[in-house]
């Protein structure tokens, strides 16, 4: 089914069946981006049109970034047209605003599989296309990798271009600003397309500063001002007279005067064009063409709208960012269907439980790196707006700011995805652990996350936080545990304390009918000889289902809920294992220094042989697809698990007599 995009501002952007226009298929003509080169201006609006069309047909139905991807068309088409990206180089921030991009390199016919397992991806990534000159899925890295690029190409003598384009958005990010101030220094060839639109095409793009840009981007202006300024370098009496100095501040103040935002480019060594609109395919194609041959670091100023085409992601950017399935006539999300009338996604268990202690303590503070919605936060902070903080694309920024609320005698809570607070490592260890503080870390998204694949994955915290001196882990079983452990981190001062759950939902049971959290404490939810299964998370289901499996066939299996991968029940750990004949270890994150691996470091440190089994995410990146996908290609399905352990069993050379125990039942 095709839709008509229509322009005015009106009426809704689709329109099934509309004969307004008529539909080219210029999209279905292009195999490569040097297709685009042949186009005309004319022709390249109508391809802008289609893009969004395809782009907006698809993410109906698959989900993925819709309003990013919508607002940066033109943008990826004037730089088609523009640049030869055989032999030049385009990095794009992220991949939120890239679906473009995508479409214009080969992949528009398989576009439909978008996000599915052994589809199209949702960030770029180089193993996907050789046009996919840089993969991220994590923000503010474009200009960095960019510059390396720019570096190799002047080492190795080759002439090709170089260009980054980022959001405003990751511009808050730290290593932007480190990479904008480091080629500032040396001066390197490239250009940035810095893509704002977080503020509306307002008077700056009037006819004055268009003047101006056209001005400073011209040839003959560029000539005159590098030939003016070695002029009066050489001219006698130059230092003394300042001349230089005073013609660079001349033109510094000028474009302070008409381009406020620029002197910050300018103030950091690069020069600065625009605002431009970065809608119009003309202006854009003029202004680039004008600097892609000029000497130095040079950015491009683009105003643009996110959602531009689609009424419905105009109005509301935010909720049309990431998107699940919808209907395009009317931009209505389609209902999920529930699990249970008892389900709560566990964002939202934590951002109740972080309510009812923010209304009883002043002093509980919530932080969040541009996440306050995925993490539950944004309710909160219209209630609580000086004590719920979101820093921006800046982790490190906000564990370090949480360790200086924390001497002061706040008690804050870090909510950060588990993928995301990697970035933060060094704060955690030096601004925090080191100094004992009692920070809080939330880490929402931990395991597999399905479709936003490895570069989304929450399966490596509790390896890199295991490592650390001093930093208690919990990991719930469900959204009861959760709010208990969240309480138990209130009262917990000895030092930083973790706590990490799924994406997704979660059944509430009452908290009166688990046993409390205690330090250190594991719950053992059914005792067993052959076998004991030590679960931490959403294996503990897991680990029932393998049980019963494991019990038809008559093996008595114990299985624990370990709470803690730090510090670990050493007491029941020790003890089932010297009364079994096999441990088996289940978890969701990497196998390689979690928590299987702390097991098996107790068991020998404890001088107990025993034959162990270790079950998490194999040493290698899980591709995207759904969550049952991921589990079943990470080996975790509970059919997978107990063929394993069956395995193994058979191949222990001595067994111990089962033990005749009193049963208690897994809940």
């Amino acid at each position: 089914m095709k839709y008509q995009l229509l322009e005015r501002k009106d009426r809704n952007v689709v329109e099934e069946g509309s004969s307004e226009r008529k539909m080219t298929n210029f999209l279905e003509t292009i195999s490569e981006p040097g297709d685009v080169q042949h186009l005309n201006l004319d022709q390249l609006e109508s391809l802008a049109e289609e893009c969004r069309q395809r782009i907006i047909e698809v993410t109906s139905k698959r989900g993925g970034h819709l309003a990013s991807s919508l607002g940066a068309v033109e943008i990826t088409i004037a730089l088609f047209k523009l640049f030869d990206l055989k032999k030049d180089r385009l990095v794009w921030d992220v991949g939120h605003q890239a679906y473009t991009h995508k479409l214009l390199t080969g992949r528009s016919q398989q576009f439909e599989t978008l996000a599915q397992s052994k589809g199209v991806k949702k960030f770029l990534s180089r193993d996907e296309s050789p046009y996919d000159h840089f993969g991220a899925g994590h923000a503010s890295t474009s200009i960095s990798s960019a510059l390396g690029m720019a570096i190799a190409r002047d080492l190795q003598k080759h002439t090709n271009r170089v260009v980054a384009v980022i959001g405003d958005g990751a511009m808050t990010g730290g290593l932007a600003f480190e990479a904008l101030n480091h080629n500032g220094f040396l001066d390197k060839n490239l250009l940035l397309i810095y893509n704002d639109n977080g503020m509306s095409i307002d008077p700056n793009v009037g006819a004055l500063s268009k003047l101006l840009t056209r001005i400073a981007s011209s040839r003959l202006y560029n000539i005159f001002r590098e030939e003016s300024l070695e002029i009066a370098e050489r001219a006698p009496f130059s230092e003394t007279l300042g001349l230089k100095r005073t013609l660079q501040m001349m033109h510094d103040s000028m474009k302070a005067f008409f381009k406020p935002p620029g002197m910050l480019f300018e103030q950091l060594g690069w020069r600065y064009m625009g605002p431009v609109n970065g809608h119009s395919l003309k202006d854009l194609i003029e202004l680039i063409g004008q600097v892609r041959d000029l000497e130095g670091p040079i950015v491009i100023h683009a105003l643009t709208q996110k959602g531009k085409g689609y009424s419905f992601a105009e109005e509301d950017a935010f909720k049309y960012h990431g998107v699940s399935p919808f209907v395009p006539e009317d931009g209505s999300f389609l209902k999920k269907s529930k699990s249970s009338d008892n389900s709560v996604s566990y964002s939202k268990v934590f951002s109740e439980k972080l309510g009812e202690l923010m209304e009883k303590d002043s002093k509980v503070v919530g932080v969040s790196a541009a996440m306050l919605s995925g993490t539950g936060l944004i309710g909160l902070q219209k209630k609580y707006p000086e004590r719920i903080f979101d820093v921006g694309i800046a982790e490190g920024h906000a564990v370090t700011c949480s360790a200086g609320m924390a001497t002061e005698g706040l008690k804050p809570y870090v909510a950060i995805y588990s993928t995301f607070l990697q970035r933060a490592l060094d704060h955690i260890i030096h601004d925090v652990a080191i100094q004992k503080l009692p920070v809080r870390f939330m880490l929402d998204r931990a395991g597999l996350v399905g479709a936003d694949g490895p570069t989304h994955q929450g399966v490596y915290d509790l390896t890199y936080l295991r490592m650390i001196p001093g930093m208690t882990i919990m990991v719930p079983r469900d959204g009861a545990e959760l709010r208990m452990m969240i309480d138990f981190s209130y009262h917990y001062e000895s030092g930083p304390i973790a706590v990490r759950y799924p994406r997704g939902n979660t059944v509430l049971t009452e908290e009166n009918e688990i046993p409390p959290i205690e330090m250190g404490r594991a719950h053992l939810l059914q005792d067993g000889a052959d076998i004991v299964l030590l679960a931490v998370g959403v294996m503990v289901e897991k680990a029932i289902q393998t049980a019963n499996i494991l019990e038809q066939e008559g093996f008595s299996v114990a299985i624990v809920n370990a709470r803690f991968v730090k510090p670990l029940d050493q007491d029941m750990i020790l003890n089932l294992a010297s009364n079994t004949n096999l441990v088996v270890t289940m978890e969701e994150n990497t196998i390689l220094g979690g928590f299987g691996t702390a097991v098996t470091e107790l068991l020998n440190q404890s001088g107990i042989t025993i034959p162990t089994l270790t079950f998490g995410i194999p040493d290698r990146y899980i591709s995207q697809g759904t969550p049952e996908e991921q589990s079943f290609d990470a080996g975790l399905s509970s059919e997978q698990m107990s063929h394993g352990i069956r395995e193994r069993y058979q191949q222990l050379p001595i067994r111990k007599k089962s033990l005749k125990l009193t049963r208690k039942k897994a809940s």
